[in-house]
């Protein structure tokens, strides 16, 4: 059997599964007035992991061209 599509989709989805981890990141470090971060910090907070999760999604989604194109190749 052929799971290049089905690794591929798994791609996919992991880069939703981290951008959804992102978001919460994001919620958790937000300044509200009772309390938690002040403005500063929760930028720098937000950058800080901004970058890593940019750098996986954008490896994730190579991976899954790479594989969607692999199953194209094998299928003829």
């Amino acid at each position: 059997m052929k799971f290049e599509k089905l690794a591929a989709l798994g791609a996919v989805g992991v880069c939703f599964g981290v951008l959804a981890l992102y978001a919460l990141i994001a919620v958790v470090a937000r300044p509200v007035p009772t309390g938690g971060m002040d403005g500063t910090n929760a930028v720098l907070t937000w950058i800080s992991v901004a970058v890593p999760v940019l750098a996986i999604i954008a490896v994730h989604l190579v991976y899954a061209k790479l594989l969607l194109d692999e199953s194209r190749v094998s299928r003829d």
